[in-house]
């Protein structure tokens, strides 16, 4: 565990691509494998705008990294953040705590709030726009949702005091999983329904779009 946040402090940037490119392509050949549902549409029109938006929103979290860094300093330096105030635990859960409170203000709060507050809700529709989701999906983000996304990630680091290396491994977990679960791959009913219990999974994803529409209504 220790490697590997060491790895994560100091991901190349090379590294952080490959990760983002790999996971769209790996989940992009399973679709055509097993898809969850057979829909004919022409994937790289449709995936032209996504990668669009995919490329906002890189530049944005690259033109804004040295804020989190700067966050996460101050919070170790000054034994600041939730996980610096409880009592001394492993490593791993260390780790995991970071990780899960990090994607409770990144994710989960940030998506709360966009269904909440309509002039946010008005750019988080671009995101369930997408006719045929899939796993380009995953980043089909606003340029101002990119922005108000790692505005809430930024709190988190500095609410929960978490290193670098913790946040960098919480970031390409994001991408990966998000990828997943937005990717139309079947996977067997009994595993959809316990990954659904600690993340969202595919088929759940697939009905996601037109769900949280008719419930914001």
């Amino acid at each position: 565990m220790e490697q590997l946040i060491q790895y994560f402090e100091t991901i190349p940037s090379l590294h952080r691509s490959l990760i983002l490119v790999g996971g769209i392509t790996f989940f992009w050949v399973l679709e055509g494998i097993v898809p969850l549902f057979t829909v004919r549409y022409k994937k790289w029109r449709h995936a032209v705008p996504n990668f669009f938006f995919t490329l906002t929103t890189i530049i944005i979290n690259f033109f804004l990294a040295f804020l989190l860094l700067k966050t996460s300093d101050w919070t170790i330096a000054n034994d600041f953040g939730i996980i610096n105030w409880l009592p001394t635990m492993p490593l791993w859960l260390y780790v995991l705590l970071g990780v899960m409170l990090l994607d409770f203000f990144g994710a989960y709060l940030a998506h709360w709030v966009e269904h909440k507050v309509k002039p946010l809700w008005m750019i988080h529709l671009v995101h369930h726009s997408d006719h045929h989701v899939d796993t380009t999906t995953a980043n089909r983000h606003h340029p101002l949702e990119s922005l108000v996304r790692y505005l809430f990630t930024l709190l988190g680091v500095f609410v929960v005091g978490a290193p670098i290396g913790i946040i960098m491994l919480y970031r390409s977990l994001s991408v990966v999983l998000s990828q997943f679960n937005h990717a139309n791959i079947k996977l067997p009913t009994k595993l959809d329904k316990y990954l659904s219990y600690l993340i969202v999974s595919p088929r759940y994803a697939q009905s996601s779009p037109s769900l949280c529409i008719a419930l914001h209504r």
